[in-house]
């Protein structure tokens, strides 16, 4: 019979705290659809008991319902006698990846992919080729489209586009602050130097929404430095259990900002934020963490007073210097502009943006400071959308029932955008509104922001955005 593993020894503890409440079967998304009590907390915990007294072996029954599990933490949040769920199933599964249990694809993006960040770039750029030229132009009835469920893709998925060019190949590494716009000085009069962490989703996918941001703190007046060298924050490595590599990469992290010298680091993706701010040091283990003060990028305007920032008379010369490629993707991306009437919006909160990091108002703020939106809360915002970064991916079927809710939710706003913090977010919630047939369009919080721009231009017409075709709508 094979041990539990090192990093759950160390958590033995903690699952000791379950009393079996069954809290957790109420606010758990996967539990709702399934109805398995292996798949909610309680279950996962007497899991877990049974393998560190040694009466179950882990077996590959015990690996799929150790899966089967969005890390969403709203265990964790409800849970009355404080049990660390999201951390005793990480550790459960880091236990089978030390007894050989990682996938062989898993294997090869984690340990040659993801652990050398510089071939990323080249991978999307292929992927984006084969997006472009073979998969869009193959006819609905073509064989091959037919084939797509048995590789585990539906054949109907709105299905996220790599860029032509990764963010981080297409701006400078320092991006100095805008001309026309204060600058930020520090106590010895220097400039104030920011660190942006891209994450894989916003670097390979959604360079627009990056460009977005290192834009809007351009313009604030901060440098902003972007680190080529920078690689995936680990979170889909260790929430695989594979937590050798999940602190390679960390370390990497850690060397690269630490070199850059800036005084904070800003990130988009909810995920990405979590693991930079607490999970290098509560999950991984390593001293000192991260080392760096980490803001999420709502976070961070709200903390520096910049709501109501971008002021529609400010200069329009100081752009980020990017190629023709990027600024004509960044066009492409974007929501349209052009009828009167205010822009009706409401926002998705990412688990681990609300309950990981414990941030729910800034971007509220930053929605409700554009004079043109129109807010709407959303009835259960703070409840998962099902994506759970790979979770989608390798359960769809469980994660579509989640994000019926979801969409469900999203419907009874009437919204004309749908905003979030989250790039994982976006590609589940852009899937399931067009799945489910509801007419929004799913946008980061950055996105939203730089659409003040195109209605300035707008303004003397008296021109508000109107609802466009959202971006992930089928074609």
């Amino acid at each position: 019979m094979a041990g539990p593993g090192r990093e759950l020894e160390r958590r033995r503890e903690l699952a000791s705290k379950c009393r079996s409440c069954g809290t957790c079967h109420s606010v758990c998304p996967v539990f709702a659809e399934v109805r398995v009590e292996s798949s909610a907390a309680r279950g996962k915990v007497a899991l877990v008991k049974a393998i560190l007294d040694g009466d179950v072996d882990p077996s590959r029954t015990f690996d799929d319902r150790l899966q089967l599990c969005l890390n969403c933490k709203a265990c964790v949040a409800n849970c009355p006698n404080g049990v660390q769920v999201d951390d005793l199933v990480l550790a459960a599964r880091s236990g089978l990846v030390e007894a050989g249990r990682l996938p062989f694809v898993k294997r090869v993006a984690f340990r040659f992919l993801l652990r050398r960040g510089r071939l990323l770039p080249p991978f999307g750029r292929l992927g984006s080729f084969f997006q472009r030229v073979l998969l869009r132009g193959l006819p609905e009835n073509s064989v091959y489209r037919r084939l797509l469920p048995i590789v585990g893709m539906d054949r109907d998925r709105v299905l996220p586009e790599f860029a032509p060019r990764a963010l981080t190949r297409s701006v400078p590494e320092h991006n100095p602050a805008a001309g026309g716009s204060p600058a930020r000085l520090d106590g010895e009069g220097r400039t104030r130097r920011i660190g942006f962490f891209v994450g894989c989703a916003t670097n390979l996918i959604y360079p627009e929404t990056g460009r977005a941001i290192v834009r809007t703190l351009t313009r604030a007046g901060f440098d902003v430095i972007v680190p080529r060298r920078q690689v995936c924050c680990g979170t889909p490595v260790f929430n695989s259990g594979d937590y050798v590599t999940a602190r390679e990469l960390a370390r990497k992290n850690i060397q690269v900002f630490g070199r850059a010298d800036v005084e904070a680091v800003i990130v988009c993706c909810a995920s990405g934020g979590l693991a930079l701010k607490r999970e290098y040091d509560e999950t991984l283990g390593i001293d000192g963490g991260f080392g760096i003060p980490v803001y999420d990028f709502s976070e961070f305007l709200a903390r520096e007073g910049l709501l109501g920032l971008r002021d529609a008379n400010g200069p329009r010369s100081d752009d980020v210097p990017v190629d023709a490629d990027a600024e004509k993707a960044d066009a492409d991306a974007s929501t349209t502009a052009g009828v009167r009437g205010r822009l009706r919006v409401t926002y998705h909160e990412p688990c681990h943006l609300v309950r990981g990091q414990g941030i729910t108002e800034e971007p509220r703020e930053l929605i409700r400071s554009l004079p043109w939106v129109e807010f709407v809360e959303m009835r259960d915002s703070d409840r998962c959308c099902g994506g759970g970064g790979s979770f989608t991916f390798m359960h769809y079927d469980v994660a579509s029932l989640v994000g019926e809710r979801k969409a469900e939710c999203i419907r009874e706003t009437d919204a004309d955008v749908v905003v979030t913090e989250c790039p994982s977010c976006v590609m589940q919630l852009r899937d399931m509104v067009a799945r489910y047939g509801i007419d929004v369009e799913v946008i980061a919080l950055a996105d939203l922001l730089a659409l003040h721009d195109k209605i300035a231009e707008g303004s003397a017409a008296g021109t508000t955005p109107a609802r466009s075709e959202h971006a992930g709508a089928r074609e």
